[in-house]
């Protein structure tokens, strides 16, 4: 009789992994993309099945993002959370990460949820005739500029300065999605007055993440032209932008209709 079993990941659960993924290309494009990146090796991929099939996954660690198709295998699932480092984040599609911190309640409780988050998909085709905004891709002469703006960013969205905490740490981050090819910045003189990277890069999907105008430069339009030019750098190489947001950033929304994006489903993100 074959069981169903709860197991840390290895290279040989690659290609069930995959397949598993592979279901819904476009809301799982992070994990898919993490997986194309780093491989199911180094123990931070967690999945609930057998022998070569997988029911559910997640990638573990101090974020962790689930696949769980059928929510009923959520509550097995969260064993790992308990036998893995404690979580900082979850993230991802509404309903799983729901049902995984109902099952984990027992050990952790979130500090704070951002959900709804709505997830947007802009496919080829799709994006609005919006003239482009005087965008180009980050350099690594930006990159000062550019740790000073994402940090700026996460202060307002977080209460926390992460230049206070781990400055060296940060600017890593920032450097290696400038080494990708995949952060964006609109420059004025010597300061940025918009920015945007990419979080997970596939052949089927982009997600894109940190979207920002510095506060004294908003509400003229700078937004929208910006990503329009972002968004139609990355669709001549793959079909599908997509991007999730607080629903309650009524302004980032608006720019986002007015793109072209389309609500598709709903993800959340958890503190802990």
């Amino acid at each position: 009789m074959i069981t169903t079993q709860l197991r840390r990941l290895s290279p040989d659960d690659t290609a069930p992994l995959q397949a598993l993924l592979d279901v819904d290309p476009v809301q799982n494009v992070y994990l898919r993309s993490e997986l194309r990146a780093g491989g199911s090796g180094g123990g931070q991929w967690w999945g609930l099945g057998e022998p070569g099939r997988l029911r559910a996954v997640m990638m573990g660690g101090p974020l962790v993002v689930p696949c769980i198709p059928d929510l009923d295998d959520a509550e097995r699932l969260a064993e790992a959370l308990v036998r893995q480092q404690p979580a900082r984040m979850l993230v991802g599609q509404r309903d799983q990460v729901v049902a995984l911190d109902r099952a984990w309640r027992s050990a952790a409780q979130a500090r704070e949820a951002r959900d709804p988050q709505p997830f947007l998909v802009l496919r080829r085709g799709r994006l609005a005739a919006i003239p482009a905004g005087q965008v180009r891709r980050g350099t690594t002469a930006d990159l000062d500029r550019l740790t000073v703006a994402a940090a700026d960013m996460h202060r307002e969205e977080m209460g926390i300065d992460p230049l206070a905490i781990d400055p060296t740490g940060w600017r890593t981050r920032m450097g290696k999605l400038v080494q990708r090819g995949w952060s964006w910045v609109w420059t004025e003189g010597d300061r940025i007055v918009f920015k945007a990277e990419l979080s997970a890069w596939t052949p089927e999907a982009v997600q894109i993440q940190g979207v920002y105008t510095a506060p004294a430069m908003r509400n003229r339009g700078i937004a929208t032209a910006a990503l329009a030019s972002v968004c139609r750098d990355v669709l001549d190489q793959v079909p599908a932008c997509t991007l999730y947001v607080n629903h309650y950033n009524a302004a980032a929304r608006a720019v986002y209709r007015r793109l072209g994006f389309e609500h598709v489903t709903d993800f959340a993100t958890l503190f802990y």
